[in-house]
């Protein structure tokens, strides 16, 4: 590449909240990704635990890294912390990480390989899970985006092997299987992805998302709504690479749905979230698009927000009627 082009920049924006036991985990599996062009912005939600002195040691000892660290003086939620984050944010891709996961040494570079193929609002990819003690209970999640009649070929391979993640310089040697979700064929509304920590944003996109007044509305819900209006406004894509590890421990959401094969048994707190959530994104969206609109109306030009507002109602479709129905007999 020639030396006057430059490749952009990436802002981790790790949310954090009562995670001293698994923050620097985190932190350190950023700092190790083979792709170098990034900064750390650390958003804690007042954690009560020892989480900010465990950050702070953590910077003191890498002052080397670019790493900014703001300290919620309330409790905001997931949604205004991200939002808090992407204010000082100056990388042209955005990723939110959960503090208590871990990023694969190519996370970074193969999401940034796939962005520049294909020119998407919002890429994810496949994820492995793991404990409080780091042990992997997975690398084939029930909870990744899947391929239809998807089969897994097991290779054999040493334990070394196995647990090997092929610590290439920059771009990742070995492809990986893109899909492309067209925005006008993918109901926006329909869940495509992996959890927060598996996508990667464009700013360029998630800058409108700084409109957002009531983040409590969302508290909850917010990486539905941050992926659901990056496919809305500019589709998105599918790796079919785990590129990181989802931790599942005590005080996180889906401890409700832990592994136990090849199925997702849901808890009826958690059942029922999902249903809540999929009945109010596309009000929460059509409004939110609609408080703005003389805003959208110059970013796209009257026609194209047309076209946004026409993929919001095309998305009541049968399987959310259906949903709606069984949610009221649970």
């Amino acid at each position: 590449m020639e030396d006057f082009l430059n490749l952009p920049k990436v802002s981790f924006i790790v949310i954090t909240h009562n995670f001293e036991n698994f923050v620097c985990d985190c932190l350190m599996s950023i700092k190790n990704q083979t792709y170098k062009n990034y900064e750390i912005i650390i958003v804690d939600d007042v954690s009560k635990d020892l989480t900010r002195e465990k950050i702070q040691k953590f910077i003191n000892d890498n002052s080397k890294i670019s790493v900014q660290f703001i300290k919620n003086e309330n409790n905001i939620g997931q949604l205004a912390s991200f939002l808090a984050g992407l204010k000082i944010a100056t990388g042209q891709f955005i990723c939110a990480v959960d503090g208590d996961d871990i990023l694969f040494p190519e996370f970074c570079a193969v999401h940034i390989e796939t962005h520049m193929k294909v020119s998407v609002a919002l890429t994810t990819c496949q994820q492995a899970e793991i404990d409080e003690n780091n042990i992997i209970h997975t690398l084939s999640s029930i909870d990744s985006p899947r391929k239809k009649g998807n089969k897994i070929q097991v290779e054999n391979k040493s334990y070394e092997e196995f647990l090997e993640y092929r610590h290439a310089e920059g771009i990742n040697k070995e492809d990986a299987e893109v899909k492309v979700l067209d925005n006008d064929k993918y109901s926006f509304a329909t869940w495509h992805w992996g959890p927060t920590t598996s996508a990667m944003m464009r700013k360029s996109v998630c800058d409108m998302l700084l409109l957002i007044e009531k983040t409590r509305q969302l508290k909850i819900t917010a990486d539905k709504f941050m992926f659901s209006f990056c496919h809305l406004i500019g589709s998105s894509a599918i790796i079919y690479k785990v590129l990181y590890a989802y931790r599942r421990h005590s005080s996180n959401y889906s401890l409700a749905n832990p592994v136990m094969g090849n199925k997702k048994y849901l808890k009826e707190k958690t059942q029922n979230n999902y249903f809540r959530n999929n009945k109010k994104i596309r009000s929460q969206m059509f409004k939110f698009i609609s408080s703005n609109k003389e805003y959208f109306k110059e970013k796209f030009n009257k026609t194209n927000l047309i076209l946004i507002y026409k993929r919001i109602f095309l998305s009541f479709d049968k399987r959310f009627f259906k949903g709606l129905i069984k949610s009221f007999f649970i």
